[in-house]
């Protein structure tokens, strides 16, 4: 049973990662299509995207319901009282299946849109894309009692960072470093991403931009 809940483990974090590469170098059709105007996507190109995600379309509804069923499977297997390996085992290869059949056809599904764009309109979405930056830990305490530092998680790849800019007395200065600004001393935190970010900060904030207003 230990190597069958160590897989599953392992399977859990290879799926975070295929998610986190398709989202970090990838552009779904909903993405596209929402921004078409503000990337000048051409007529031709808006119908042939339309076309390569609707051919697709019912596959992976398919495989994802399926996929779906099979993981129930799964669980219920885990849940008993007594758990069979080889059971278990079995159906895990059929959920494995599935899922690598479905990260296949996301897979050749978003190349084939990213095919169609031109570098240009790849730069400007990747400034629509979700993730980029947030705020975890501000204003709490941990186990021990002691207040927790400002922590930014950064979900965008490579060296790209997004910009900090501190906001005392009614004048605003940009940092690199958080670690000096005690949590009890933030009054708000505003995070700017996408073209909130770059309509105020111009392409320097294609990152996504933190501006935390202290106390007075």
């Amino acid at each position: 049973m230990k190597t069958v809940f160590v897989f599953l483990l392992v399977l859990c974090a290879e799926i975070t990662h295929a998610q986190d590469l398709f989202q970090n170098h990838l552009y779904s059709a909903d993405l596209v299509m929402s921004h078409r105007d503000k990337i000048n996507l051409t007529d031709q190109q808006a119908t042939t995207i339309k076309e390569i995600h609707s051919k697709n379309a019912g596959e992976f509804s398919t495989l994802k319901w399926d996929l779906e069923e099979a993981t129930s499977t799964l669980n219920e297997l885990m849940d008993r009282s007594k758990v069979s390996v080889e059971a278990v085992e079995k159906q895990m290869d059929r959920v494995l299946s599935l899922e690598n059949q479905l990260k296949k056809l996301q897979l050749t599904t978003l190349v084939a849109i990213k095919n169609e764009l031109t570098e240009q309109q790849q730069q400007r979405l990747n400034g629509f894309k979700p993730g980029g930056v947030s705020v975890v830990g501000y204003g709490a305490t941990n186990i021990a009692g002691k207040n927790q530092t400002v922590r930014i998680v950064d979900t965008n790849s490579g060296k790209e960072k997004p910009l900090f800019f501190i906001i005392e007395d009614g004048k605003t200065k940009r940092v690199d470093d958080l670690n000096a600004i005690s949590p009890d001393s933030i009054e708000s935190i505003e995070v700017l991403k996408g073209e909130s970010a770059t309509k105020v900060y111009g392409k320097d904030g294609v990152y996504g931009v933190v501006v935390i207003t202290l106390k007075k």
